[in-house]
Order: structure tokens, then sequence, then C-alpha cells
């Protein structure tokens, strides 16, 4: 990805991974992510390190991090990952660090109820500019 070049591509067992770093902000730790894409399916990424603090908000049960709700089709198969997940996982990232310092989840939500999610609280608020400030440092 030439967007992201700390990713490095790999392929296992007919799926493609992306591998690489990404850190929120200025002084979070790096984090280390994987992304999974099946190309009949939608993308997955894990936090490979550090580790997450124990019950995070807006992580699948799974373990997966929930970057967008695949019942509202924001991420469509067209889509590039690097314009996409990538960003939205950096987002997340950013959010999650608010959380371990606020203990509120201050990223945008819309399926609190959804089962397949763990348990968390969600406090909506608009995130586009916050979004575009973190591809502009990742892409830097």
């Amino acid at each position: 990805m030439h967007r992201f070049p700390g990713f490095a591509y790999r392929r296992e067992c007919g799926v493609a991974v992306w591998r690489g770093t990404l850190q929120p902000r200025q002084f979070s730790p790096k984090y280390r992510v994987a992304i999974r894409y099946k190309l009949s399916s939608y993308p997955t990424v894990n936090v490979i390190s550090p580790t997450l603090a124990s019950r995070p908000p807006h992580v699948w049960k799974d373990g997966t991090l929930c970057l967008y709700y695949p019942k509202e089709k924001p991420w469509q198969k067209d889509m590039l990952l690097a314009k996409t997940i990538i960003p939205w996982t950096a987002l997340w990232l950013y959010y999650y660090e608010l959380w371990l310092d606020t203990g509120k989840w201050l990223g945008p939500s819309s399926h609190a109820s959804d089962s397949k999610l763990q348990s968390w609280s969600s406090n909506p608020v608009e995130g586009n500019s916050i979004l575009e400030k973190l591809t502009e440092q990742q892409t830097a």
C-alpha cells in the first residue's frame, strides 16, 4: 500500500493479510495491527500489540475491532483498504485511547444493542475532522 508504506502484505491460507503500525496520537504507543480480507467477506482488524485493555468497547466478540456497522454498509468491496479500513482503524485507536482516559466511548456509534458486540457504552460525536487529521499523520 503506497499510502501506508509501513504495512506489509502477505497471503495466508487464501486470505490477504496486511500488518502494520499506527500511532493515533503523538504520545500514543505504536499499535501493531493485522487486517485480514477475503474477497467473499468483510475486512477484519485485530490489534496485535500492545494488548488492549480488558473488555474494550467497540470490539466484536471474536476480538476484531468494530470499525463500522456492516448492516449500514459504509464499506463496499470496491473501496480501497488504504482509504477506508486503515484510516478507520487509526480513528478507532484514537477513540480507544480517549476511552482509556475518560471511561466513555466518544466515537460515533449506531448499533450499541447488537448482541455480537461486547458490552460497552456509547456516546456519539462527529469524527470526520479527527479522521482527516489522523490520515494526514499516518501518510506524512
